[in-house]
């Protein structure tokens, strides 16, 4: 769905600035974002949303068109609190908000559409990654499954030759939080990765369409700029730049979704599906999915969790995918 819907604006605006107002700028931000897409349905049914009965809200969120269910549950919620702050101000029809009898995550979950395929099993990321020419694609796929992700990819855009400890099987990571402060950490990681970013690390040349160009492309392939970066742009039309930047990572992600005709090969989807199998591994040594496991996937995946606050981070990935039920659907349904 294009960004295009949330500029529309707002129906009855006034009345909505009436119900903003107030709101710090990014509650008011995730607001808006419903409202206006409620903008539509409104003027089709012609009235405000706040005046909405069960069906015409269950139209709202089907054209929300949410990826998961926290982002079902977020919708709802804020429609929840609209229509409720239509009731205080009298301007509801009745004073009953359809939603407050909603209970339970089996209404949440009939707004995903289970079609769209958004969490990879271990044997599909091998297939997709054994199918790439390029270790400069194949091992950005394996790093994010891995753990190895960082704030715009930088874990993996400031990687380096000497950050690979190939006895250890261990890499030293650099995130880059923001413009002026940086961390870093140390993970432990597979063979396999460390494999590929040793033979990324010393690829030259880069085959262009996964070794499959065509025909009318003058050059099949790209010399790789020489650096201690492990992922390296192409020589072509760059201005020399040593480390890459981030839209280098987007643009290979693209391309290798296209390649296997995944359209929700994402970088966040492969990052949920290496968390999900690295739960899986640990539900098998301790037969249970509780707190200390969820902390650890969360430690390699650099997820924060809150000590006084335990489920606050965890709560949602959870809800979306973290959880037993999933597990068992992907690893464990043929056992």
């Amino acid at each position: 769905m294009s960004n295009q819907i949330y500029e529309q604006g707002l129906y009855n605006r006034d009345q909505k600035e009436m119900f903003l107002k107030g709101l710090n700028l990014n509650t008011r931000a995730a607001y808006e974002r419903v409202l206006n897409r409620a903008k539509i349905l409104e003027e089709q049914f012609n009235k405000d949303l706040y005046d909405f009965n069960i069906y015409e809200i269950e139209k709202v969120i089907h054209y929300i068109n949410p990826g998961t269910l926290s982002s079902v549950i977020a919708a709802t919620s804020i429609i929840q609190n609209y229509i409720r702050w239509g009731i205080e101000q009298d301007l509801r029809a009745d004073n009953l908000n359809p939603l407050d009898a909603i209970a339970g995550d089996h209404f949440y979950s009939k707004f995903i559409d289970s079609s769209n395929k958004t969490i990879f099993k271990k044997e599909e990321i091998d297939d997709i990654t054994g199918g790439l020419v390029n270790f400069q694609d194949s091992a950005i796929v394996q790093c994010i499954f891995e753990g190895v992700v960082g704030k715009r990819y930088s874990e993996i855009l400031n990687l380096r030759r000497q950050d690979i400890n190939e006895n250890a099987n261990e890499l030293t990571l650099t995130n880059e939080v923001s413009e002026k402060e940086q961390t870093t950490r140390k993970v432990t990681v597979s063979d396999d990765l460390i494999n590929m970013l040793l033979k990324a690390a010393n690829e030259t040349i880069y085959y262009k369409n996964n070794g499959h160009p065509s025909e009318n492309i003058k050059a099949p392939t790209a010399n790789l700029m020489e650096s201690d970066f492990v992922f390296r742009n192409v020589l072509l039309n760059t201005k020399g730049l040593d480390r890459a930047d981030y839209h280098l990572i987007f643009r290979r992600l693209k391309k290798v979704a296209e390649w296997n005709k995944q359209p929700y090969l994402t970088g966040i989807n492969i990052r949920n599906s290496g968390m999900l199998y690295m739960a899986y591994k640990l539900y098998e040594q301790s037969g249970k999915l509780s707190k200390p496991e969820i902390d650890s996937v969360c430690a390699q995946f650099n997820v924060q969790t809150l000590k006084n606050k335990q489920d606050y981070h965890t709560t949602r990935l959870r809800k979306d995918f973290l959880n037993v039920d999933k597990i068992k659907e992907l690893y464990l349904e043929e056992e």
